[in-house]
């Protein structure tokens, strides 16, 4: 194959990049519109001395900073430069801003953040990409009921439409993070896309599920991990528990917690290396009062492990409605934006920025930068470091995400090499894909591996 190249819309702090840049893509370049999380992008993926150089081709007429995708599809300028990359971009990925649909909020049809999907085909048509990859919630997935802007088909499906008129063929499914190593139960919509007169994709788009699913326990075992069961709480975040505290490195009005020996295979993949003696970034705690110390251990002590009930945090008078004392012999639930929602398991406080990070796979020499937290208002517009780990695509998914879209591409090429080079793609029916043979067969053959 050539050169992997993509571009990352909605980019965050760059989870999806990084996991895509260990599956071998190049990343052209990165459109993110918040100060905050751009700068940790650039700390960790674009900047010479970064941990991880996964840019080294950014273009010349495009500043290497913040962007707003509206902003830049608004720029004539900028436009042309786009379309001059037509047909020389592998993969144009993202996953628009999540809140307008995730069962968690407040599923409004008439959030402006719901139009931004629409903005990510309109890029798309302009650099005519190979194959898209979308992530969000599972709530793309459902229609908007009994809301402001019910629709009579969900965001997903509309936008399966949208790319099928575009000349690419889509599918979606909902997949568990869990599966690919992240200690986490963190289910996400993937919606894939692959462009009809490219890659052939004689089974369908919806082979690279088939894929993804064939190679997700060889994934995991590449890396170290269980194939058997997912990755626990303890297992990814018991050696950030040390019992010495130390002044915060970057908040000196704050306590921050120190590393001990790890003694999981996850935690050492996390570690990478690094020793006891460095400070863990952004493993900052919060400051709790004598009311919130009173009620976390009074949680601990009588409340089993899990959310807790609303009639119990009624009783205790606290103001969420979402709490939960996180079970460490399992995965945990999904990791939102708001720390404050889970309690560790055994020490009186909020999880940390660095473990929501252990939890969703990213090592600990990817540094997080901006505000450690934002409450209020500026919620909707600024992302603080728990909202940028809260927000991201867990880095090992998005490797297995990548590893699969690299396998898809192979296999691909090699059904259009070997079994009907003289057909084209629209021609080929539903029955005549039968006839052709899906993945599974190449699959098996292969081992999967």
């Amino acid at each position: 194959m050539s050169v992997l190249t993509s571009i990352d819309l909605f980019a965050g702090c760059g989870g999806l990049a990084l996991g895509l840049h260990h599956a071998g893509f190049q990343l052209l370049f990165a459109l993110e519109k918040d100060p905050m999380a751009f700068e940790t992008l650039e700390a960790n993926l674009l900047s010479p001395n970064a941990p991880y150089q996964v840019a080294d081709r950014w273009p010349s007429w495009l500043e290497r900073g913040p962007h707003d995708i509206e902003a830049v599809l608004d720029d004539e300028a900028i436009c042309a430069h786009l379309e001059s990359l037509r047909g020389t971009v592998t993969l144009v990925c993202g996953g628009p801003p999540c809140q307008g649909f995730s069962v968690g909020g407040s599923r409004n049809g008439h959030d402006q953040r719901n139009r931004l999907p629409m903005r990510y085909l309109d890029f798309v048509n302009l650099v005519r990409p190979q194959i898209i990859l979308m992530e969000n919630v599972e709530g793309m997935a459902r229609r908007f009921l009994s809301r402001p802007g019910e629709r009579a088909t969900s965001v997903a499906d509309w936008l399966r439409c949208e790319l099928g008129q575009m000349g690419y063929e889509a599918e979606f499914r909902v997949i568990d993070a869990s599966k690919f190593g992240v200690p986490q139960t963190r289910r996400r919509l993937i919606l894939f896309g692959v462009r009809r007169d490219s890659l052939y994709p004689w089974s369908g788009a919806g082979a690279f599920f088939e894929v993804l699913e064939a190679m997700a326990k060889p994934f995991v075992a590449s890396k170290g991990l269980s194939t058997d069961r997912p990755v626990t709480v303890r297992e990814a975040i018991d050696d950030l528990n040390n019992s010495e505290l130390i002044v915060c490195p970057d908040s000196p009005k704050f306590m921050a917690g120190t590393y001990k020996e790890p003694t999981s295979i996850y935690a050492q993949l996390m570690r990478r290396g690094i020793t006891n003696d460095v400070p863990p970034n952004s493993h900052r705690f919060s400051y709790h009062g004598d009311r919130i110390l009173d009620f976390y251990k009074k949680v601990q002590a009588t409340q089993p492990f899990g959310r807790l009930p609303k009639s119990f945090l009624l009783e205790c008078g606290t103001k969420k409605d979402k709490k939960v004392l996180i079970d460490p012999d399992a995965p945990a639930s999904t990791i939102t934006t708001h720390p404050d929602e889970f309690i560790h398991y055994s020490v009186p406080r909020n999880i940390s920025v660095r473990e929501m990070a252990r939890l969703q796979s990213f090592p600990d020499d990817f540094e997080f930068k901006g505000r450690y937290t934002i409450n209020g208002p500026r919620r909707r517009f600024d992302v603080a470091r728990c909202s940028q780990v809260g927000n991201a695509v867990p880095p090992l998914l998005a490797e297995a995400l990548g590893q699969a879209l690299v396998r898809f591409i192979s296999m691909t090429e090699m059904q259009r090499d070997t079994i009907a080079p003289d057909v084209r793609v629209e021609d080929v029916t539903p029955p005549m894909r039968d006839q052709l043979g899906l993945f599974s067969t190449i699959l098996t053959a292969q081992g999967a591996k």
